[in-house]
């Protein structure tokens, strides 16, 4: 989740420098540090799916190469519920939607954790 939130914040931090006067800093943040950051999300979105997928008992070859949308679903239900389990409150907007989409999640994966979690008792 804090490697997610780099992708949030650098285009901020990025246009700080730059409108400040420096623009080495920002040029390196810009063309180093940012894609890193998507690489290295998407890494952890790849890693994540495929321990999800390995627990799942596929019963095929086949099922376990191609992702299925009751898969993808799965999986991130899962993330949601680590998420919740170990991080205080609901995730904070603004998101980089066009960096996270290239690391891999769109906003299913983050936009239901931005919302505080009601305890419904029946």
């Amino acid at each position: 989740m804090k490697q997610a939130r780099g992708l949030d914040v650098l285009p901020t931090t990025i246009s700080r420098f730059r409108n400040s006067g420096d623009n080495t800093t920002a040029d390196l943040l810009e063309s180093v540090v940012y894609p890193e950051e998507i690489t290295h999300c998407a890494a952890g979105v790849k890693w994540f799916k495929y321990l999800c997928q390995r627990s799942m008992n596929s019963t095929s070859e086949q099922e376990e190469q191609s992702e299925s949308k009751d898969e993808e679903h799965e999986v991130i239900t899962k993330f949601h519920a680590i998420v919740r389990a170990y991080f205080r409150g609901p995730l904070k907007p603004p998101f980089n939607e066009a960096a996270r989409k290239a690391a891999g999640f769109g906003p299913q994966w983050y936009e239901p954790l931005a919302v505080k979690e009601v305890d419904t008792i029946q």
